[in-house]
């Protein structure tokens, strides 16, 4: 008796031990690199203490595309001094070759804390609803979304901030 309990104690000991018993197989770390589909979205503009203020171009299908948010990503920071800043965002339109733009609110955020990049969901159905019964076809109107960032407290000097904005997306909101 004393045998047979000394030879499943060793078969036991030879298992936990790491030779191949045919139980569970723990595998090693993984030596491949995951290897992701999505690419790092390009900045289209850039905030800065120097440079405030940014616009991109905005496609006029966007108006009957049933777009009701606005994601806006920030990418980079750059924020020392962590000055607390807002970002206004507006939709300027201007018919074709007209001198002056027109702006509508769409939104605005803050980065909180001051130097980490974000993203931001605004609510901009009511800017666009306002721009789509200017013009019902958009083809006469050159559409642009404008960034103004502005310090929280204005009394105070810029300090160097410079904030970098991904390619906006424009999609329908979550129900």
């Amino acid at each position: 008796m004393k045998e047979v309990f000394m030879t499943a104690l060793m078969s036991g000991a030879l298992c936990f031990g790491g030779t191949n018993c045919g139980g569970a197989k723990v595998q090693g770390p993984q030596t491949q690199e995951k290897k992701t589909n999505e690419s790092p979205a390009s900045p289209v503009a850039t905030l800065s203490s120097e440079h405030p203020i940014a616009s991109v171009p905005v496609d006029g299908s966007v108006l009957t595309s049933g777009a009701e948010v606005l994601e806006v990503k920030i990418t980079k920071v750059t924020n020392p001094s962590l000055t607390p800043v807002t970002v206004f965002v507006s939709l300027s339109y201007a018919n074709k070759g007209a001198p002056e733009a027109k702006q509508i609110s769409v939104g605005n955020f803050s980065l909180y804390p001051a130097d980490k990049p974000g993203k931001f969901l605004l609510n901009s159905a009511a800017a666009l609803r306002e721009v789509s019964l200017l013009d019902a076809t958009a083809k006469e109107l050159a559409l642009r979304l404008v960034f103004a960032m502005k310090r929280v407290d204005e009394t105070k000097p810029w300090t160097p901030v410079e904030l970098t904005i991904s390619q906006p997306k424009w999609r329908a909101a979550k129900v």
